[in-house]
């Protein structure tokens, strides 16, 4: 007589291990069902194999006859092979279900009815529910392998999110961002000198090699003067990787620095603007140590500071962030217009017409020539409204430069020039500063040519204290020195 057969209840297992109720013991059952089954050759689907299918613990919906120990008339099957497939799917254990469960911060402790708040009993217990409160947040920090972002719940930078708003302004901005680096100098023991932002300008793919333009703060103070002898720069990419740059050149009137680097990156070179405008709305864009991005939202001033004139800078009406000094000023566009500097008496935008009218100089010539006035000018046109108002009705003047310092033994000084003129170029009529300094540097290819060693120079001189005007030609002489020509 054959053994009975005793049917192994899978199904209700997994039913009762999932309620978390233990499963009762499987009874025995006749083999009459067991036996038709196996002299037909066909198995319905058991209970067992439904629940598995409806907790996705199979990989296909394919019935598997059972082997009946002691016959011989059928194979063994064969194994099925172990899977790893995603959440929900079949096979083995996946590496999300392989993850611990997270700790579960205890219930406050209720009171009991009749029971104080102040109580001794209830205040143990709810020291006891501190306790373990902060024993599981240290196994969360512990657990976190490094600082991701979705676990961080603010900002590294708190004014980067009031600075860009819009979904278009963050997409510009990401995609800007692409180009934006962050550049440092230190000592020979790794000691930092000076951390800046840098731009990639450049992108050589042929022979991996990119241009970054940057703050010369990375590498000389106000004067123009080398930090150390010897220093390292290091540039950080974009995607957090390290790199040595190497100096080119740089200029301390302009604040800019240029380096270069090697490898192989996956670079993005930006587009240019055509230069800046007062009272533009523009981002600024910075990096800090770790790479974070930073970006402030301003407008250009229509502002002049006296120990600042007759300088290419132009003023922001936002902060920069400590180590933003060369990053990049855009539009709304994503066009760079402009390189911020944090310098004193406040951060300060140069236009990005005057910095590659520079570099392309010192592609060409390897040499940046810069004209030297001996004269500080203030823009009429930055003068407040009553007084430009005053100037046009009395002495017929619209625009120009107002004469703020002339500088002693200068030929502007024996030529007659003095303070309180107002002088208006003849052949350009430039209205601000950043555009007279452009139209200085265009007579600056002349001299860089070897024309000559300095530019005539054809202005009209309002003199106001004697009610008249002269039209005068004087020359102007060049510096092509990196550091600072009073």
């Amino acid at each position: 007589m054959p053994p009975k057969l005793r049917r192994r209840s899978t199904g209700a297992a997994l039913s009762h291990a999932a309620s978390g109720e233990e499963a009762p013991k499987s009874s025995e059952t006749s083999p009459a069902p067991a036996a038709a089954a196996a002299g037909s050759g066909r198995w319905t689907r058991s209970r067992s194999a439904r629940t598995r299918s409806h907790l996705g613990l199979d990989s296909d919906s394919t019935d598997h006859p059972r082997v009946v120990s002691g016959s011989s008339d059928q194979a063994a099957p064969k194994k099925r092979k172990k899977t790893t497939t995603a959440v929900g799917g079949a096979g083995g254990s996946t590496r999300l279900a392989s993850r611990p469960v997270p700790g579960r911060y205890p219930d406050y402790p209720s009171l009991r009815p009749g029971q104080h708040a102040l109580s001794k009993k209830h205040m143990s217990a709810v020291q006891e529910w501190m306790d373990e409160c902060s024993r599981i947040s240290k196994l969360e920090k512990q657990a976190r392998p490094e600082d991701i972002p979705t676990l961080r719940d603010n900002p590294r930078d708190p004014f980067t999110p009031d600075a860009v708003v819009s979904s278009q302004d963050k997409a510009m901005v990401l995609r800007v961002a692409r180009s934006v680096v962050s550049v440092s100098s230190s000592k020979p023991d790794g000691e930092l000198i000076s951390q800046c932002t840098g731009i990639v300008i450049g992108w050589d793919g042929a022979n991996k090699c990119a241009k970054i333009l940057t703050s010369c703060s990375t590498v000389c103070d106000f004067d123009g003067e080398f930090h150390k002898p010897t220093f390292k720069l290091s540039v950080r990419m974009p995607n957090r990787t390290i790199t040595e740059g190497r100096l080119l050149f740089f200029n301390v009137h302009y604040g800019i620095a240029l380096l270069e680097v090697k490898g192989d990156f996956q670079l993005q070179v930006p587009s240019f603007g055509l230069g800046i405008n007062y009272g533009q709305d523009v981002f600024a864009l910075a990096r800090d140590e770790n790479m974070s991005l930073m970006v402030r939202h301003g407008t250009i001033s229509w502002l002049d500071y006296p120990g600042l004139l007759t300088s290419p800078y132009m003023f922001l009406s936002c902060d920069i962030p400590e180590g933003g000094s060369g990053g990049p000023v855009v539009d709304h566009d994503g066009n760079i217009i402009g390189i911020a500097f944090n310098i004193n008496p406040g951060p300060v935008v140069i236009s990005i017409t005057t910095i590659r009218t520079c570099i392309e100089m010192w592609h060409q010539f390897s040499r940046v020539a810069r004209p030297v006035l001996g004269m500080q000018l203030k823009a009429v046109e930055l003068l407040d409204v009553s007084m430009r108002e005053e100037l046009c009705l009395e002495y017929n003047i619209a625009g120009g430069f107002i004469v703020n310092l002339v500088k002693v033994d200068s030929t502007a000084e024996r030529i007659g020039i003095r303070r309180g003129d107002v002088i208006v170029f003849k052949d350009n009529r430039c209205s601000t500063l950043p555009q007279l300094e452009d139209y200085l540097l265009s007579l600056g290819w002349r001299y860089l040519q070897g024309l000559s060693f300095t530019v005539d120079l054809k202005v009209e001189v309002h003199n106001l204290a004697d009610s008249y005007k002269e039209s005068i030609t004087f020359p102007i002489p060049f510096s092509d020195a990196s550091k600072r020509v009073d």
